[in-house]
Protein backbone atom coordinates (compact mmCIF):
# COMPACT_ATOMS: atom_id res chain seq x y z
CA UNK A 1 0.00 0.00 0.00
CA UNK A 2 2.74 2.21 0.39
CA UNK A 3 4.76 1.90 -2.07
CA UNK A 4 1.31 2.56 -4.03
CA UNK A 5 0.83 5.74 -2.69
CA UNK A 6 4.36 6.70 -3.43
CA UNK A 7 3.16 6.01 -7.50
CA UNK A 8 0.37 8.25 -6.92
CA UNK A 9 1.79 10.71 -5.39
CA UNK A 10 4.75 10.92 -7.78
CA UNK A 11 2.32 10.80 -10.54
CA UNK A 12 0.44 13.77 -9.03
CA UNK A 13 3.84 15.32 -8.66
CA UNK A 14 4.43 14.80 -12.86
CA UNK A 15 0.58 15.50 -13.61
CA UNK A 16 1.35 19.26 -11.48
CA UNK A 17 4.31 20.14 -13.78
CA UNK A 18 2.54 18.69 -17.16
CA UNK A 19 -0.41 20.86 -15.98
CA UNK A 20 1.77 24.04 -15.76
CA UNK A 21 3.51 23.46 -18.96
CA UNK A 22 0.12 22.54 -20.78
CA UNK A 23 -1.02 25.87 -19.10
CA UNK A 24 1.83 28.27 -19.91
CA UNK A 25 1.79 26.82 -23.55
CA UNK A 26 -1.79 27.40 -24.29
CA UNK A 27 -1.53 31.30 -23.00
CA UNK A 28 1.49 31.17 -25.35
CA UNK A 29 -0.40 30.09 -27.95
CA UNK A 30 -3.87 32.41 -27.54
CA UNK A 31 -1.21 35.40 -27.73
CA UNK A 32 0.49 34.00 -30.77
CA UNK A 33 -3.18 33.72 -32.04
CA UNK A 34 -4.36 37.10 -31.52
CA UNK A 35 -1.44 38.51 -33.07
CA UNK A 36 -1.89 36.11 -36.36
CA UNK A 37 -2.79 37.70 -39.46
CA UNK A 38 -2.33 34.73 -41.70
CA UNK A 39 -5.28 33.12 -42.01
CA UNK A 40 -3.35 29.54 -42.41
CA UNK A 41 -1.13 30.31 -39.55
CA UNK A 42 -4.59 31.56 -37.29
CA UNK A 43 -6.09 28.31 -38.16
CA UNK A 44 -2.88 25.99 -37.27
CA UNK A 45 -2.61 28.29 -34.10
CA UNK A 46 -6.32 27.64 -33.42
CA UNK A 47 -5.82 23.92 -33.73
CA UNK A 48 -3.02 23.94 -31.32
CA UNK A 49 -4.90 25.82 -28.30
CA UNK A 50 -7.75 23.42 -28.59
CA UNK A 51 -5.42 20.53 -28.92
CA UNK A 52 -3.64 21.84 -25.99
CA UNK A 53 -6.97 22.97 -24.18
CA UNK A 54 -7.87 19.10 -23.97
CA UNK A 55 -4.38 17.65 -22.90
CA UNK A 56 -4.47 20.43 -19.87
CA UNK A 57 -8.15 19.07 -19.77
CA UNK A 58 -7.59 15.51 -19.73
CA UNK A 59 -4.51 15.98 -17.05
CA UNK A 60 -6.69 17.97 -14.33
CA UNK A 61 -8.97 15.57 -14.86
CA UNK A 62 -6.61 12.75 -13.82
CA UNK A 63 -4.99 15.22 -11.31
CA UNK A 64 -8.48 15.13 -9.90
CA UNK A 65 -8.98 11.77 -9.67
CA UNK A 66 -6.04 11.06 -8.04
CA UNK A 67 -6.18 12.97 -5.42
CA UNK A 68 -9.90 11.97 -4.16
CA UNK A 69 -7.83 8.63 -4.58
CA UNK A 70 -5.04 10.20 -1.98
CA UNK A 71 -7.89 11.78 0.59
CA UNK A 72 -5.89 14.75 -0.93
Amino acid sequence: AHRDHRRVRKEIDNLERKIVQLDELRRQLNSDLLLATDPEEALRLHNQVTATAQQLSDAEERWLVLQGDTGG
